[in-house]
């Protein structure tokens, strides 16, 4: 909850989950004061983690949008950093793409047992679903379950592994396999992706239909 923690960390949050936000559109989120907002931005420009740009309007004044600079990005769980994807590219031109491949579904069965642990394929679908999501923002993945019309969703706004997801697809690959296997669906689909310039990472969830048994002539 955001009166739980401080006014600066909720606007760095905020910025992280939106990209860039105005002093309006931060204080829709934000039980504080447009001026209190300002002094809060002031702060924060200063210490070179957020940026501004002026974006002229149709009608009336220009509006003043904030986002986060790298510094700002990187105050952010990251479980990376150059020289992983470096040993990566080294294991690549060594031992060929099979062993990047092979490294990325030994981490995900070890992170299927870890999941196991916490997500019971006996509960229902919405609360594994919510529970993913506590296992996942206890990585540092910034994530938030969605529901609305019985359509079950959740986004990731920060990926720990950005970098590697960048240069190699399989770590994307292996995630929506393992989402599918711990919530017992095939029916796990990501409709946007941080590696290919979007904000979050979003999945849409439905319940595995059964298999029609085929008929024999």
């Amino acid at each position: 909850m955001v009166q739980q923690m401080s006014t600066r960390q909720a606007i760095l949050e905020l910025l992280k989950k939106h990209k860039d936000l105005s002093v309006s559109g931060l204080k829709k989120n934000l039980d504080i004061t447009e001026m209190a907002v300002r002094k809060h931005l002031v702060k924060l420009e200063g210490e070179h983690l957020i940026t501004s740009r002026t974006v002229r309007q149709p009608m009336g004044r220009p509006v003043i949008f904030y986002s986060l600079t790298d510094a700002g990005v990187n105050l952010f769980p990251n479980n990376y950093d150059g020289i992983a994807v470096e040993f990566l590219c080294d294991i690549e031109e060594t031992m060929g793409p099979e062993a990047i491949d092979q490294l990325f579904e030994n981490r995900e069965k070890r992170m299927r047992k870890k999941y196991a642990r916490r997500i019971f394929q006996e509960d229902d679908l919405k609360e594994k679903v919510k529970e993913l999501v506590q296992v996942q923002n206890e990585s540092g993945y910034m994530t938030e379950y969605d529901e609305e019309d019985e359509v079950i969703a959740f986004s990731q706004y920060n990926c720990p592994i950005v970098a590697i997801a960048n240069k190699y697809s399989k770590p994307c690959e292996c995630e929506l396999s393992l989402f599918k296997d711990v919530l017992g669906t095939d029916n796990v689909e990501r409709v946007a992706c941080i590696a290919k310039g979007e904000t979050s990472c979003k999945y849409v969830v439905k319940a595995q239909t059964e298999k029609k048994e085929e008929s024999h002539s």
